[in-house]
């Protein structure tokens, strides 16, 4: 299992937000692609990391200092940048990972922790 730790997704990246231009979401969107990218290399079990059929992804959430959490399926959404910068750096194709799973912590930092390829801790 590969674990990467990732800042929340920027406001650009919800589904329910309305970026200033699409340049600006465009820009967001590559900016958290090679976030998630070069954090993924942080865990050294990537480079032995082979794919399957269906690649499990669990994305644990502790929301940020102010403000609710978010519901799953947003979750989701915001989560794809950070999913395509670590299928990118894994070598495949963002269409192996299942449907994500989401969880809520209370810890609030406002940080996504995706664990891949894994049983959910």
């Amino acid at each position: 299992m590969i674990e990467v730790d990732l800042p929340y997704p920027h406001a650009y990246l919800w589904p329910n937000r309305r970026p200033a231009t699409k340049q600006a979401a465009s820009a967001r969107v590559s900016q958290h692609r090679t976030w998630a990218f070069h954090a993924t290399m942080a865990d050294p079990a990537w480079r032995s990391f082979v794919p399957g059929a269906s690649v499990p992804v669990h994305i644990i959430v502790s929301r940020k200092a102010a403000g609710v959490y978010p519901d799953r399926d947003n979750t989701v959404a915001a989560a794809k940048a950070y999913l395509d910068g670590i299928a990118d750096r894994l070598g495949f194709n963002d269409r192996l990972f299942a449907a994500p799973t989401v969880e809520f912590i209370p810890l609030i930092n406002g940080r996504f922790l995706f664990q891949i390829g894994g049983a959910p801790r």
